[in-house]
């Protein structure tokens, strides 16, 4: 009995090791952090007072926070990010996304761009703020970089917003890659396309293990994972990037963010 018991731990550490970090995922232990209802929780950086959320309102019918609502297609819109009223350190957050029809000036003829923010620490009141970012974008994966309308958009690339802060990745040919050797640096786009077609629902899912790791899911598959994150002051002193603030992206293209729910997870 003690020799079957054995066999089937040794089974079971194997079958963790394997499976994919959603399999794991599951809603126990989530908490939402929009309740389909309210904005109460969150602030704009761009904010004039209370009850003021920039661009950001709920859609009651979709239970979703809305960016631009109602905003004229083309017309001159401000960029904006809202951010939780609390730090995170370690954690899965997990929440979904959707395109809608209307992009603005100066961007109306770029494609959608968006993002999640994470580790936001600073100034909060600054667009854009200190933070690491994965990309919320319908660039396909195979787009080059490039500037204005030629940009690159792309679901589950990073954006590190800082220009002091640091992580490492796995690149090679110029995209991640998980088993390139790791490059220290500020960006890194993946070759992973895998966004739905507008108006349909996209799953995001962020894995952040205080400043050593940070893990992209993207409808259900790992896009992209990046290390050691570090902030550099001004005296050139360099230090862990362990926690900060959560925060949605306006970017010049309307977006519904829905099912926003968050799992801290244990300090290893």
């Amino acid at each position: 009995m003690k020799k079957l018991k054995r066999i089937i731990g040794g089974l079971c550490l194997c079958l963790f090791s394997v499976l994919p970090l959603t399999a794991y995922a599951d809603e126990a232990g989530f908490v939402p952090l929009f309740d389909g209802e309210s904005l109460d929780g969150w602030a704009s950086a761009r904010s004039k007072g209370d009850g003021d959320y920039g661009p950001y309102s709920v859609n009651k019918d979709e239970k979703a926070i809305h960016v631009y609502a109602g905003r004229e297609d083309g017309s001159k819109q401000e960029t904006d990010f809202l951010y939780a009223d609390k730090d995170f350190s370690h954690y899965v957050l997990k929440l979904e996304y959707k395109w809608l029809d209307n992009r603005y000036a100066p961007r109306a003829n770029y494609d959608r761009d968006a993002g999640l923010l994470f580790h936001i620490h600073g100034n909060l009141s600054k667009v854009w703020p200190l933070s690491l970012e994965m990309q919320i974008g319908e660039s396909p994966a195979d787009k080059p970089q490039g500037k204005k309308e030629k940009g690159r958009f792309h679901t589950g690339d990073l954006f590190v917003l800082g220009r002091n802060l640091r992580t490492e990745t796995p690149v090679g040919a110029g995209s991640y890659s998980p088993d390139a050797k790791r490059r220290k640096g500020r960006g890194v786009p993946t070759n992973r396309g895998l966004e739905n077609p507008k108006g349909q629902w996209n799953k995001m899912e962020l894995w952040v293990h205080g400043s050593e790791k940070a893990t992209f899911i993207f409808n259900d598959e790992v896009v992209l994972e990046t290390f050691r994150f570090t902030q550099q002051d001004e005296q050139g002193n360099t230090s862990p990037l362990e926690k900060g603030r959560i925060g949605l992206q306006a970017e010049w293209a309307e977006i519904l963010y829905r099912n926003i729910r968050i799992k801290e997870l244990p300090t290893e």
